[in-house]
């Protein structure tokens, strides 16, 4: 029975502090950032699809509230043989997909190979990077990997090409979650899909045959709203939690951890000698200004994330004062079509320096392969992060802001040196500067009870349970 256990534990402290104890049933109603547009976990990039992605599928290794690992989908978390190179993984019995197939070692094993196959376009390669036979994998010339090695119907066994004790850590990041072989469109996570609407609103339903139980709410609506609307609906008691970067008022918001980063790169292979004046004029900006502009956040560190080489708000990568670069270069600005606005401010800056930047705007995933392959003089990449723990993390910035060759020099060189020094020198190949991070925060209307935030900035939408709904806010409209 879902939670009988958990219930229990539960009771004794609400009853001591006068609270009530969780209930069941109801519909959970959640305005994010944005219409969640993308639910494929391989190809999920902004905290609205990540936010879809936990509620819809289920990871091998879950980040519990506190930062520790809790196992997901297996019986246990993965403990690595002697030597480092190799772990044990071992599913729970009776998973099942939201289609009512088993979830088994095979899924398991072509989930973490879809990563890497050219076909599945992919941003996360960078997850299953360090098993055994990936490079084959992501270059086409085999389909398996050869280190994710079935052992029978649960069980798997996973080798690596090289040690790396943040393994467990990766499996816990959303692109590792497992989906059934041949429908990516269906998951084993909490809720699962029932309808979505013309604007993107997603429905969802709990599905009763989650691991951990079916949810406390019966359905989850999960939609894209402006903020200022978002606020209003709360103030009625229209809408239950707000996932967004302001605060609605009225509300006590809960700050969630700040994934999403910007970047400059400058390509110091195509721009040469002129690379560091242009990394030192674009490291000069008031990026505070930028971020505002951006309406993504503020400039702060990620110190428990990154090393201040490749964190924003970090230590300068750049030293000396900038100027006025000579030679008047002209240079193109390539962005991500979401950062038009971002990049029309830096192609003024520039030109304050000398420089004439023409913006050139594509797709999310055009823009990836352009950075892979170094052709571009500067591009602007934001990167949400969907690993919480660091080492993985810095392997997630290496996929994202040099592709896959660099991110695997990168895995290389971690097994022996220290992160900070892999940080910098991965700072300085690919000419980054680092601008500003943001973050959501959690508003919730009041009578909500079971809202834990999880260290990828998400909220687990199956532990939420609907108190009694307050009368509007007087002034409310």
């Amino acid at each position: 029975m879902r939670r009988v256990a958990a219930a229990l534990a539960f009771l004794a402290p609400l009853c001591a502090r006068g609270g009530l104890p969780p209930r069941y049933g109801g519909e959970l109603t959640v305005a994010l950032a944005g219409p969640p547009s993308e639910l494929d976990p391989a190809r999920i990039s902004d905290p609205a699809q990540i936010e879809a992605a936990r509620a819809i599928h289920a990871t091998l290794v879950e980040p519990g509230p506190g930062g520790q690992l809790r196992p997901g989908l297996l019986a246990a978390l993965p403990e690595a043989e002697p030597g480092g190179r190799a772990f044990r993984l071992r599913l729970r019995p009776g998973l099942r997909f939201h289609d009512g197939r088993p979830v088994t070692a095979a899924d398991v094993a072509a989930s973490l190979a879809r990563l890497l196959s050219p076909s599945a376009r992919s941003l996360h390669g960078w997850v299953a990077l360090p098993i055994a036979g990936a490079d084959e994998v992501r270059e086409g010339r085999a389909t398996a990997l050869s280190g994710a090695q079935v052992l029978g119907e649960l069980e798997l066994r996973v080798v690596l090409d090289a040690p790396f004790p943040d393994f467990p850590a990766a499996l816990a990041a959303l692109p590792a979650a497992i989906v059934p072989r041949g429908a990516a469109g269906t998951g084993a996570g909490p809720f699962q899909l029932a309808s979505r609407g013309p604007d993107g609103t997603l429905r969802l339903v709990a599905f009763d045959g989650h691991y951990r139980g079916r949810a406390y709410v019966d359905a989850v609506t999960l939609s894209g709203a402006e903020g200022r609307r978002a606020s209003r609906a709360l103030g009625r008691g229209e809408l239950d939690l707000a996932l967004r970067p302001e605060a609605a008022p009225g509300t006590t918001p809960r700050d969630m951890p700040q994934v999403t980063a910007t970047y400059a790169l400058v390509n110091p292979r195509r721009l040469g000698a002129a690379a560091d004046e242009l990394r030192r004029a674009l490291g000069a900006l008031d990026r505070a200004e930028l971020a505002r502009l951006a309406g993504r956040g503020r400039v702060s560190p990620l110190a428990s994330l990154l090393p201040p080489s490749i964190s924003p708000g970090g230590a300068a990568a750049v030293r000396g004062a900038p100027g006025r670069i000579p030679g008047n270069p002209r240079v193109s600005l390539l962005v991500a079509d979401g950062n038009r606005a971002l990049a029309d401010r830096l192609q003024v800056k520039l030109f304050d320096r000398g420089v004439r930047a023409a913006v050139e705007a594509a797709p999310l995933s055009a823009l990836a392969a352009r950075i892979a392959s170094g052709s571009y003089d500067i591009a602007l990449a934001s990167l949400t992060f969907t690993s919480g723990s660091p080492q993985p993390a810095l392997l997630e910035a290496a996929w994202a802001l040099g592709g896959p060759a660099v991110a695997r020099r990168v895995l290389q060189r971690l097994g022996t040196a220290d992160p900070a020094g892999v940080a910098g020198e991965l700072a300085e190949e690919l000419g980054v500067v680092p601008l500003f991070v943001a973050g959501l925060r959690a508003s919730a209307r009041p009578g909500l009870s079971g809202l834990e935030v999880l260290p990828d900035a998400t909220v687990d939408l199956a532990e939420i349970w609907l108190g009694a709904r307050h009368p509007p806010a007087e002034g409310a409209r």
